[in-house]
């Protein structure tokens, strides 16, 4: 008796130590956000994580009633949110309203667009913080930025800064009518701004201005970053990681943020996150190494990438999605090199990035029937597009060899077949 009086007691502790340490892993916080909008007619706010892509990743939608809004929502993690206006989301080009989730109330003053600078937050250290490094390095930089552009006339006339080539892309592009016409005009844009080639004189003496303001800006931002080691300064981080492809950041910079912080937040899923993008940027360029990953088919059936580099010669990671036009047109561009090289050490993996459901997907996939292997990422359950860098776009195409090595970064279906004659058909890879 006694020692199952002993038991029970036992139990009842353990019992009890579990839910307490349950509560304490499960901590959340309950914020409370409300504010005035002023001088815009809106009338509904749409709230998510600033790491989030706004097209796919909405958590709440908040109605704007007479110029107020008021909002209680729930989270296990302080990170940094956004609030976007609806009727800016739908037109392609919006003005975010940043903040940080905390156990308190947050009261804001949202204006036009055109008076972005006199958004204003107010509520817990973070919030109070983030303020801070707004109005006294992220607001200077905007300002000195502005008046730039005016001195040269930004604003009226963008065409005078880039080539006539460039602009002559840009007049097919507003004519092009499908995907089918817009893809190869992108791929040359792109082409055009990776070699220089989209400026003209004047505009190269504008990107010499704005790069110097730049480089003052990235300074004092990472001193910031390094007086302030706090969630405030990791989103900041987390947010030059994301765009790590458009900025020229020293990598030194980054290095030592990310040391830092993610040493003093090691728990914390910016760390995770950054840790993948780091990876991604600097492995997932030519001659760098693919990243593994298992996913399923739509039987549910696992499929791991590594056996898959192993066994051909050469293979095509493809990642789209059924919301991405110009994912979908590149797939089908691909699929005649497909059919020529296919028997020749050459086979390619689709992963589908779906949300929600995969209704989309099946009806698709019913119709364009491709022929290769077919796996899906629904709700970045493997993170995949985090590992490969490519989490606020539709997709990416990576070009793999036997050995692992990555030979191409979202080449062209002709800059694909280029490469698969060379090396399978003159037989100059190496296994």
């Amino acid at each position: 008796m006694k020692i199952q009086n002993i038991l029970l007691v036992l139990f009842i502790v353990a019992l009890c130590f579990s839910c307490k340490n349950e509560n304490k892993k499960s901590i959340i916080n309950v914020s409370v956000i409300k504010g005035t909008v002023i001088n815009r007619d809106s009338d509904t706010l749409f709230l998510l994580k600033a790491t989030d892509d706004p097209r796919q990743d909405i958590i709440d939608t908040i109605p704007v009633i007479n110029g107020k809004f008021e909002h209680k929502f729930i989270s296990d993690e302080i990170e940094m949110y956004e609030l976007i206006f609806k009727d800016e989301l739908m037109t392609g080009s919006f003005m975010p309203t940043r903040f940080f989730s905390e156990n308190t109330d947050i009261v804001f003053n949202l204006y036009d667009r055109d008076n972005s600078s006199k958004f204003t937050r107010e509520g817990g250290e973070n919030n109070n913080l983030y303020q801070k490094y707004l109005d006294s390095i992220q607001d200077g930089y905007n300002n000195q930025l502005k008046a730039v552009y005016e001195d040269y006339n930004l604003f009226d006339s963008f065409e005078k800064f880039n080539s006539k080539e460039y602009n002559e892309l840009f007049s097919r592009l507003r004519e092009a009518k499908s995907q089918e016409e817009k893809v190869p005009i992108y791929q040359s844009i792109k082409k055009f701004e990776k070699t220089g080639k989209h400026r003209s004189e004047i505009g190269k003496e504008l990107d010499s201005v704005v790069n110097v303001l730049s480089k003052q800006f990235e300074n004092k931002k990472y001193e910031f970053i390094g007086n302030y080691p706090s969630l405030v300064s990791y989103s900041i981080l987390m947010r030059d990681m994301q765009s790590l492809k458009y900025k020229d950041i020293p990598k030194e910079k980054i290095v030592e943020a990310y040391n830092t912080l993610s040493a003093k937040f090691p728990n914390h899923p910016y760390s995770e996150l950054a840790k993948n993008l780091w990876i991604g940027y600097t492995e997932l360029q030519p001659g760098g190494e693919y990243i593994n990953f298992t996913a399923p088919d739509i039987n549910d059936v696992d499929y791991e990438l590594k056996p898959i580099v192993d066994k051909n010669k050469i293979v095509l990671l493809d990642l789209w999605a059924t919301w991405c036009g110009p994912c979908i047109v590149k797939s089908r561009k691909i699929r005649p090199v497909y059919e020529t090289y296919k028997d020749k050490g050459f086979t390619i993996v689709g992963v589908a990035g779906e949300f929600k459901n995969l209704n989309a997907y099946n009806k698709f996939m019913a119709k364009e029937q491709w022929p290769w292997l077919n796996l899906i990422e629904l709700d970045r359950e493997n993170k995949i597009w985090e590992k490969y860098n490519v989490m606020n776009g539709g997709g990416g195409m990576f070009l793999i060899d036997g050995s692992g090595k990555i030979l191409a970064v979202d080449p062209t279906a002709e800059e694909v077949e280029t490469i698969l004659k060379d090396k399978l058909v003159n037989n100059s890879i190496k296994l």
